[in-house]
């Protein structure tokens, strides 16, 4: 990565650079649960099911309440499994409220740009700039971790500051996103297990039941 000033105003050359990239496995732990969980968590709802009409017989009522009962049951098998929407959410919320740190800003930025085999004339000050942006900004080095990872793996070229600014705003906005998808797929398999297990329950009881 590009020379960086110390506190008594040296300059540090690249090789001597001194950027902890341990951090990053962790910082990127929300896309790795994200790519696991994100298909199960969209199949997390409740399907729409036909309700007993009025007046019914025990038969029919016993026949819609079978249905339910699959169609939960099936609903539940294709979701996301309790704990890893619970893990997921923890992610994110530790993630989302971490404060910006610029050691893990340059950590994130020296895994992008120790990647590029063109790089600006004007690198340290590019890099400084980017720096002082990325924690101005407030963008969690979660976001950040994303946001250069996406870029690294899409970008041609070395972007300029406004689109690396872009990428995070839009990588905030879907873990934000995501956060509330998390949350509604938690409340809804929750749902969906009670009403199945009061479906069980009556069962044995000869008793028709709803949500």
């Amino acid at each position: 990565m590009a020379d960086r000033r110390r506190r008594n105003g040296e300059l540090v050359p690249v090789e001597s650079r001194a950027v902890d990239k341990s951090s990053l496995p962790a910082l990127l732990q929300v896309e790795r649960l994200l790519r696991q969980n994100e298909r199960a968590i969209v199949q997390t709802f409740i399907p729409v099911m036909r309700g007993s009409y009025v007046g019914a017989s025990p038969e029919e009522r016993a026949r819609d309440d079978q249905a339910r009962r699959e169609a939960l049951h099936n609903m539940l098998a294709r979701a996301a499994a309790e704990p890893a929407l619970r893990a997921t959410l923890e992610a994110l919320d530790e993630a989302l409220a971490t404060e910006p740190e610029e050691g893990a800003v340059e950590a994130c930025l020296a895994a992008l740009i120790d990647t590029r085999v063109k790089l600006p004339h004007n690198l340290p000050i590019y890099l400084e700039a980017l720096i002082y942006d990325l924690v101005d900004e407030g963008f969690p080095p979660a976001v950040v971790a994303a946001a250069c990872q996406r870029i690294r793996r899409v970008s041609v070229f070395l972007p300029e500051i406004s689109e690396v600014l872009a990428t995070c705003w839009e990588t905030l906005a879907r873990y934000r996103e995501q956060q509330r998808r998390v949350v509604e797929a938690l409340d809804t398999r929750r749902r969906a297990e009670r009403w199945l297990s009061n479906l069980n329950g009556s069962a044995g009881t000869g008793r028709s039941t709803d949500r």
